[in-house]
C-alpha cells in the first residue's frame, strides 16, 4: 500500500511539473504537432522494445518539439503508465547549473547546447554508463555528437542510442568505444518509421553485437611463478591454465595482446597505507599501466577496492604440508609385530607338547625294539627338542627319529612351522608395505600454533603472510587468531623460514619439524617435480585456510569486466574450464609400489641388531661351555686313575 501511495505520489508531482511547464510551452505549428507525435511514439516504440521500467525526460528551453505541451497532448504519459513504465521529467539548463540526474535512468532528450553540456557532466561524474541514453537530433547534428563522444568513456558497456529524426523516421546509432585507447565506433541499430515503426538490425543482445574488440590493443602484466598458471611463449603469447584462458578471451574478441612481466612474487601488496598504494601487479592495474593480469590473482576484499576482477576462474586454498616422520621404535619392533604374543605362546607351547610325545614315542619304541635304537637316537630332552627346532627353523638335524609314531610327530612340527612360517612372511611383507609413519604432534592450524618448537612457512609474500601480518593486525576473528599466533609462534621462530620458491619450502619440509604452507594444487604440482622416494615423504594434513578464488585482474571500473565475465561463464558452461584444469591442474601423487617401497638401513636395522645379539649370545654360550668342561676334566681324570691302581 506504502508503495502504491508513493507511485501515485510520484506521478501527482510529476503531472504537476508538467502543467506547470505546459503553460509556459508556446503551443506549437500544426507542423510541429505532427513531429510531437512521431517523436512520441518512437520514445514509446524505443521503450517498449529495451523493456525499459522507468524513463527520465529531460526538457530545456532550446527545444521547441519535445516539450512539456508535446508529451502531455500525445498522451504518451498515458500509454506509458498503462505499462507500468514509471516516468520522470527534469528541466535542465546550463546557466543554473541545476544537473541532477544520478538517481535517473534511460534519459531520453533532443540534442542541442544545453543537452552537449550535460553530457559532459554526466560524463565527468559517471552517468554515462547508466542503462540507456536516447538522444534525439537532426541528420546533420549527428556527427557533432560522434565528435563529442571521442572524449567521453563511452564504452562497451554504455548504451547511448542516437536517433537521427527528420520527417517522422529516424536513424538510430549508437556510438561507443572498445575502452580507453580506442576510436568511437558506430553501431547501426535500426530504423524508425511512423508506419511501420522501430525495427532493429540485429537480435543479438548487446555484448553480443560488441563482442568484436576489432583488434584492440590490451596490454597484460604477469608474473613468472607458476608455469603451470602461465607460459610465457614468444610473439606475446601465453599458455598454462590461465594464459590459455586469457587466449580463449583473445581469440573471442579480437584484440591484440602485449604484456610485462614482473620480477619475483609480485602479485600485490600494500606499500603505503596513507595513500593506498599498491605494488605487484595489483600496482600496475591501479596505475592504469596494465589492463588486465594474464597470471592468477587471488581475490582478497583489501584488492577488490583499488582494482576489479572477473568472476573467479578457480578455487584455491592454503594446505599444511609436513614431512612424514620416522618411527624408530616402530623400525626395530617390525620382525615381532606381524603376529601376536599370544601367538608366538602358541607356537611354543605346541612344539613344547611335541617334544614330550616325540620322547614317549621313541622311548616307547627303544623298549620294545632295542637293538634298532642302538646309537642313533637317545630319545632325550635334548635330542628331541634339537630335532624340533631344527624343523621350526626348516633346518636339516643331525639326528633322526627312527619310529613311524616319532617322525609323524617330526613332519607334524615341521609342517606346523611351514604354516607359521609362510603367515609370518605375508603378514611381514605387508606390514612393511603399509607402514604408517610416526604420528605428528598437531593435525591443523591451530594445533601448529601451540607447537612452539616446529617451524613454519610460505612464499614471500604470499597471502597467507599478508593476511596473517597485515589483514588480521586487528581482527579478533577465530580465524585471524590462530593466523596471528602461527605467524609469532611458528613463522618468526626463524627469519629463513619465508621462502623464495615452493622447492626450497619442500625442501625445508624434507629436513624435518618445518611445515610449508602454500596453494593446494601449486604444491602438489611441485611435489610431483620431486624424487619419487622424497614426493611420497611429503604428506598433505587435512583442512584448508583461506579459501577463495583466483581471477583474471582488471583496471578499476574497468569496461571489459562484463564481456569478459559472459565469455568466461560460457567456457565454464562449455567444460572448457574443466579441461585446462585436467590438463595443467591435476597434480594427483601416485606413490606406487615400485617407487615408495625400498628398503633403507633403517628398515632392516632390527636384523643387524638380532645377529649382533645372536653372535653376543654365542660367544657366551662358547665361554660357558668352555668354562664348564675345563672344571669337569680334572674330576674325569682323577676317576681313570683310581680305576688303574684298583
Amino acid at each position: 500500500m506504502a508503495r502504491m501511495e508513493s507511485h501515485s505520489l510520484r506521478k501527482i508531482r510529476f503531472v504537476v511539473l508538467l502543467l506547470s511547464l505546459y503553460f509556459l510551452a508556446p503551443p506549437a505549428s500544426a507542423m510541429g504537432q505532427i513531429e510531437c507525435l512521431c517523436l512520441c511514439q518512437m520514445i514509446y516504440d524505443v521503450a517498449t522494445a529495451n523493456s525499459w521500467q522507468s524513463i527520465t525526460i529531460v526538457f530545456t528551453d532550446e527545444e521547441k518539439v519535445l516539450t512539456p505541451r508535446c508529451i502531455i497532448t500525445s498522451r504518451l504519459l498515458q500509454r506509458l503508465w498503462k505499462l507500468d513504465v514509471k516516468v520522470n521529467a527534469l528541466y535542465y539548463s546550463s546557466s543554473l547549473q541545476n544537473y541532477d540526474i544520478r538517481h535517473h535512468s534511460n534519459v531520453v532528450t533532443v540534442y542541442n547546447n544545453s543537452t552537449a553540456h550535460l553530457l559532459i557532466e554526466a560524463n565527468e561524474s559517471g552517468d554515462l554508463l547508466m542503462p540507456s541514453w536516447l538522444l534525439i537530433t537532426p541528420p546533420e547534428t549527428k556527427g557533432e555528437i560522434i565528435r563529442q563522444m571521442e572524449a567521453f568513456d563511452v564504452f562497451i558497456d554504455s548504451s547511448i542510442l542516437v536517433a537521427a529524426f527528420a520527417h517522422c523516421e529516424a536513424e538510430v546509432k549508437s556510438p561507443y568505444r572498445v575502452g580507453p585507447k580506442g576510436r568511437v565506433i558506430v553501431e547501426d541499430i535500426g530504423t524508425w518509421n511512423s508506419t511501420r515503426g522501430y525495427q532493429v538490425r540485429s537480435t543479438l543482445g548487446h555484448y553480443d553485437r560488441r563482442a568484436d574488440f576489432k583488434e584492440y590493443p590490451i596490454h597484460g602484466t604477469g608474473v613468472k611463478v607458476f608455469e603451470f598458471f602461465t607460459t610465457y611463449l614468444k610473439n606475446n603469447r601465453v599458455s598454462g591454465y590461465v594464459g590459455d584462458l586469457v587466449t580463449t578471451l583473445q581469440r573471442t574478441h579480437n584484440f591484440t595482446l602485449t604484456y610485462q612481466t614482473l620480477e619475483g612474487y609480485a602479485y600485490g601488496s600494500l606499500v603505503d597505507p596513507a595513500s593506498n598504494k599498491w605494488n605487484g601487479m595489483v600496482g600496475e592495474l591501479q596505475e592504469r599501466r596494465a589492463d588486465l593480469t594474464v597470471s592468477e590473482l587471488s581475490v582478497t576484499q583489501e584488492r577488490s577496492e583499488i582494482i576489479t576482477y572477473t568472476q573467479p576462474i578457480h578455487m584455491i586454498s592454503r594446505k599444511l604440508f609436513v614431512a612424514t616422520q620416522e618411527d624408530f621404535q616402530k623400525k626395530l619392533m617390525a620382525y615381532a609385530l606381524p603376529m601376536e604374543s599370544i601367538l608366538y605362546a602358541a607356537v611354543f607351547l605346541t612344539m613344547a607338547v611335541l617334544v614330550i610325545f616325540l620322547v614317549i614315542a621313541e622311548r616307547v619304541y627303544r623298549r620294545y625294539f632295542p637293538q634298532e635304537m642302538e646309537g642313533i637316537f637317545r630319545a632325550g630332552i635334548s635330542d628331541a627338542s634339537w630335532v624340533m627346532v631344527s624343523a621350526l627353523l626348516q633346518q636339516g638335524s643331525d639326528k633322526q627319529p627312527v619310529s613311524a609314531a616319532s617322525r609323524a610327530i617330526f613332519w607334524l612340527g615341521y609342517f606346523l612351522s611351514v604354516i607359521v612360517y609362510t603367515s609370518y612372511s605375508a603378514t611381514l611383507v605387508s606390514h612393511l608395505a603399509v607402514e604408517r609413519p610416526a604420528s605428528l604432534p598437531f593435525s591443523n592450524l591451530r594445533e601448529l600454533s601451540l607447537q612452539p618448537d616446529w617451524n613454519a612457512g610460505c612464499n614471500e609474500n604470499d597471502l597467507f603472510q599478508v593476511t596473517a601480518s597485515q589483514t588480521c593486525l586487528n581482527s579478533q576473528t577465530e580465524e585471524c587468531r590462530v593466523l596471528r599466533n602461527v605467524w609469532n609462534n611458528n613463522f618468526m621462530r626463524n627469519p629463513d623460514n619465508l621462502v623464495s620458491s615452493y622447492t626450497e619450502g619442500l625442501q625445508k619440509v624434507l629436513k624435518g619439524k618445518y611445515v610449508f604452507i602454500g596453494v593446494g594444487v601449486t604444491t602438489n604440482n611441485y611435489i610431483r617435480q620431486l624424487d619419487a622416494q622424497d614426493a611420497c615423504n611429503v604428506k598433505e594434513l587435512p583442512g584448508s585456510y583461506l579459501t577463495g578464488g583466483i581471477a583474471i585482474g582488471l583496471q578499476p571500473s574497468s569496461p571489459f569486466k562484463i564481456i569478459f565475465d559472459r565469455s568466461l561463464q560460457k567456457m565454464r558452461e562449455n567444460g572448457l574450464m574443466d579441461k585446462l584444469g585436467l590438463k595443467y591442474l591435476s597434480a594427483k601423487r601416485l606413490c606406487s609400489s615400485s617407487t615408495s617401497v625400498s628398503a633403507k638401513l633403517l628398515d632392516v636395522a632390527a636384523l643387524f641388531l638380532l645377529l649382533i645379539a645372536g653372535v653376543g649370545f654365542s660367544v657366551l654360550f662358547l665361554i660357558g661351555e668352555v668354562t664348564m668342561k675345563r672344571m669337569l676334566q680334572p674330576a674325569a681324570g682323577l676317576g681313570s686313575t683310581v680305576g688303574l691302581e684298583s
